[in-house]
């Protein structure tokens, strides 16, 4: 319960960097702030805090009592804190005051802190640094020991968790850009703990290039195999993707294998320096192929033209290779329209009968022709 032995923690009036998939514990006296500085832009840091004994020597000893992402929605009545607000326990006291914001303000309170679980729940095997790791590890190397099959609600910094239409919650880049910060100052003695996140399965910590760290700033350190931008020939990757590394890994051995959890039997048919083409390994049909452009891009109109400009052609070559009589060449955008992974791809998918291949209905709507011409207007003058 001492915190007298030598702390891995930052003391009042120092700075220091949060190492690469990591946590760092800080104690703060009542009045004391904090500023993190988001120094590669994308990284996100997971923020706790427990309330502490006016001795500052253990964690309050009267009930458990630590920062609370419900409690806070409830006693800001909105769903993410601005500059300003108070940042509440689960005794619904203020902690915190979330006192300045240089970044967009996108920032998340509805996702729990990966762990073990939620890793392998990915695909991967084996163990995987975690934010619920680090904390527990920061507080029991600093000597203020919390029970491990709790860990509460943090206040994920710069991770963007928009909600979609009906509900849907999705998880994409952060808007936060190199530099960004924010100040946190305590309302009550608080041993707060940050995470540099090391999710590196979904696109939450961005595709920001890893660099070398300042030193003399309480700032963040993107994880060794956090997305990142690799930047070649006519290409950007974000390496938390799928396909990304699929490309990758097909660029070296033709033959793809262990590029993500495990083995990926799947085999290149076509590449050139903009286009990838391979067989998919959860067809629909003999001969189903996945055409990839190697510009990592959501959606369709986030791949410039020229690398969606031999689309069809490849497109047209598999058909032919695979003596495709019907086929569908298919092409979605956003989860609503069916897309499950966030890299533009096509479907090459033949259709050899009516029971295997694409099966598709088309509720097709009686036409009102003003309202046809009034969208025919709009967007051809946008065009």
């Amino acid at each position: 319960m001492s915190a007298s032995k030598p702390l891995t923690s930052l003391q009042h009036g120092t700075s220091g960097v949060i190492e690469a998939r990591t946590g760092k514990a800080i104690v703060l006296q009542k009045s004391q702030s904090l500023k993190l500085i988001n120094t590669h832009g994308k990284q996100v840091i997971d923020f706790f805090a427990f309330a502490l004994d006016s001795d500052l020597k253990s964690l309050s000893s009267t009930t458990l009592n630590f920062l609370s992402m419900p409690h806070t929605r409830s006693g800001n009545m909105r769903s993410v804190p601005k500059a300003g607000d108070k940042l509440y326990s689960n005794r619904r006291r203020p902690m915190l005051t979330f006192e300045k914001d240089t970044s967009p303000g996108v920032h998340d309170t509805l996702v729990p802190a990966c762990d073990a679980e939620r890793f392998r729940q990915l695909g991967v095997s084996g163990h995987h640094d975690s934010c619920g790791e680090n904390l527990h590890n920061a507080l029991q190397e600093v000597g203020y020991p919390f029970p491990m099959d709790l860990t509460p609600e943090p206040f994920n910094l710069w991770m963007n968790v928009p909600v979609r239409e009906g509900g849907a919650l999705d998880f994409v880049e952060p808007v936060s850009q190199e530099g960004d910060y924010v100040v946190l100052q305590a309302e009550e003695n608080c041993l707060v703990v940050c995470s540099a996140c090391p999710q590196d399965v979904t696109p939450v910590n961005g595709y920001a290039e890893v660099s070398e760290l300042p030193t003399g700033t309480l700032s963040t350190s993107s994880p060794p195999n956090a997305p990142s931008i690799a930047r070649g020939s006519n290409e950007i990757m974000a390496a938390a993707c799928i396909f990304c590394k699929i490309i990758k890994a097909t660029t070296r051995t033709g033959l793809i294998g262990s590029v993500f959890a495990g083995d990926i039997p799947s085999f290149k048919l076509f590449e050139n320096d903009r286009l990838l083409a391979f067989l998919d390994i959860q067809p629909l049909s003999l001969g189903h192929a996945l055409i990839v452009p190697k510009h990592h891009g959501a959606k369709l109109t986030d791949i410039p033209d020229e690398s969606l400009s031999e689309i069809l052609p490849v497109a047209k070559k598999l058909a032919q290779a695979t003596q495709a009589e019907n086929y569908n060449i298919l092409q979605n955008n956003g989860r609503l329209a069916h897309q499950e992974v966030d890299h533009v791809h096509f479907h090459m998918i033949p259709k050899p009968n009516q029971t295997e291949g694409l099966g598709i209905e088309w509720p097709a709507q009686k036409t009102d022709m003003d309202k046809l011409k009034a969208l025919f207007n709009d967007v051809k003058a946008k065009m």
